[in-house]
């Protein structure tokens, strides 16, 4: 075992990894799933002429919704009405349409999959229907190029969450687009610590149009609109404390808002529900579940290995690297592996000054002498070399599906 803090292996660590995966006929430690959704963000996204000029696919289709003949401006309304009725039935089966929108979930994708479930849950009690954010760079933002498909299987979620609505981004662009009367907006952030069971209202912030890539949806965003901040006075929700159930209450009632989009943020940093823990991860799409198959097949008998290096210490990295292929061979040797598998956050497509993590900005030397020491002692195998993505890069289909990187 390797600790990048520390930099130090022990014979007792070797003995007792060893031993833990000796009856083990295949060595896996596994970190597919997180590296590849981050990896395809990079490949599809960081590399802009890979599929030519993406776009979006949000023109509507011609609505064929009669528009009659108008007298006054009460029949105009009335019209109006009911043309957004026969709308708002189509896209969330109602006469009347209300959204939940976490358009920036923060943190990465492991950390991003528990925060989208805790507003999943959010809107279920304030019975709202749940748009599915895109997805991009292990992170989920209406920002990213791709649909919210392109990492998780959403029947699976749907079974997870069995009385809940769901609408994809782009539905809910379209919906949007079509009404007549443009939906109004609530914002609220839940912010962590701070004066217990306090609101601040804010002044309205019209530049998330831009930063946060609202612009792309025809929303009443404006000075006129609500943006609230709600301190809860706590880090976390879990374990729950004595107040668990009235900051909850507290929470749910500062967003009680009859608009028709709910926009919200968190900055919690773990469970914002305690019932959280019930739910299982929302599973991943069958095409990564394809590819991580399709490289274990390739591999047949290997050890998987996941170094992140950006928080290393930058003065041990040297040494830790060395200890690591002396660890590989004898743990290889022991237990008569074949191949090696390499997950990390350093750059492996060939532009050696952007990392695999959208946050590993500052790499240096050393951080390229570690790995071309593993490089020039062991044969390290990676999404790159096992062309783990070439089904993804020929087919067509998938690729107009995907194309969804210029917003229009």
């Amino acid at each position: 075992m390797v600790d990048n803090n520390n930099i130090k292996i022990t014979q007792n660590q070797i003995s007792f990894t060893s031993s833990y995966f000796f009856t083990k006929k295949f060595i896996i430690i596994v970190f597919f799933i997180l590296g590849l959704s981050n990896l395809l963000f990079n490949l599809f996204y960081g590399q802009k002429n890979l599929f030519g000029e993406l776009k979006l696919e949000n023109e509507t289709s011609p609505s064929n919704i009669p528009t009659p003949i108008l007298s006054n401006d009460n029949d105009t309304k009335i019209v109006q009405e009911s043309r957004d009725g026969l709308i708002n039935r189509k896209y969330c089966g109602k006469d009347e349409c209300k959204f939940l929108l976490a358009y920036h979930l923060l943190e990465q994708e492991t950390q991003a999959n528990m925060h989208f479930e805790s507003s999943i849950q959010i809107a279920q009690r304030l019975n709202r229907t749940v748009v599915l954010p895109n997805v991009g760079g292990s992170r989920m933002h209406v920002c990213r190029p791709f649909p919210f498909s392109f990492y998780y299987d959403i029947d699976g979620l749907q079974q997870i969450f069995p009385t809940v609505q769901f609408i994809t981004q782009q539905d809910f662009m379209k919906w949007t687009k079509e009404l007549e009367e443009k939906p109004d907006t609530f914002h609220a952030h839940i912010a962590p610590r701070g004066k217990p069971f306090f609101v601040e209202n804010e002044e309205p912030k019209i530049n998330l149009n831009n930063s946060e890539c609202l612009n792309q949806f025809n929303l009443k965003l404006n000075s006129n609109i609500t943006f609230k901040r709600i301190y809860l006075g706590v880090n976390v929700l879990y374990p729950p404390t004595e107040n668990y159930t009235k900051i909850e209450n507290f929470m749910l009632k500062e967003l009680q808002t009859n608009s028709k989009v709910l926009l919200i943020k968190h900055n919690l940093p773990m469970l914002l529900f305690n019932d959280t823990l019930n739910f299982p991860v929302i599973p991943y799409s069958k095409n990564l579940i394809n590819i991580q198959n399709n490289i274990m097949k390739k591999l047949d008998n290997y050890l998987a290995i996941h170094w992140r290096i950006e928080n290393s210490n930058i003065k041990l990295l040297s040494k830790c690297s060395t200890s690591l292929v002396s660890w590989i061979k004898n743990f290889t040797l022991e237990h008569k592996i074949d191949n090696i598998y390499f997950a990390t956050d350093y750059p492996l497509h060939g532009n050696y000054d952007k990392a695999q993590s959208a946050s590993f900005y500052n790499i240096r030397e050393e951080h390229h002498q570690a790995i071309r020491t593993l490089n020039s002692t062991i044969k390290l195998n990676t999404w790159i070399s096992l062309n783990a993505l070439d089904d993804l890069k020929n087919d067509d289909g998938i690729r107009r599906k995907w194309s969804t990187r210029n917003f229009g």
